[in-house]
């Protein structure tokens, strides 16, 4: 997964806490749940997508929108 313009923080991967990873994109394993934080800093429109062309194909791409 990729979220653009801005950085998210790892909280949990797979079931495990992680603490102080910040990234803007992640590789979710199949049938694995990450959870992440963000603090949004870049007002605007930011595309949220999986990278395989196949989802994207299908619509597993969003806009996030951020307004101070």
């Amino acid at each position: 997964m990729h979220l653009h313009r801005h950085t998210f923080e790892l909280v949990r991967f797979d079931g495990r806490p992680t603490a102080g990873v910040m990234k803007d994109v992640v590789v979710v394993p199949p049938w694995k749940q990450v959870e992440i934080d963000v603090t949004a800093s870049q007002p605007g429109l930011a595309p949220f997508h999986c990278h395989q062309q196949f989802h994207m194909d299908n619509g597993f791409m969003a806009m996030m929108r951020y307004e101070p």
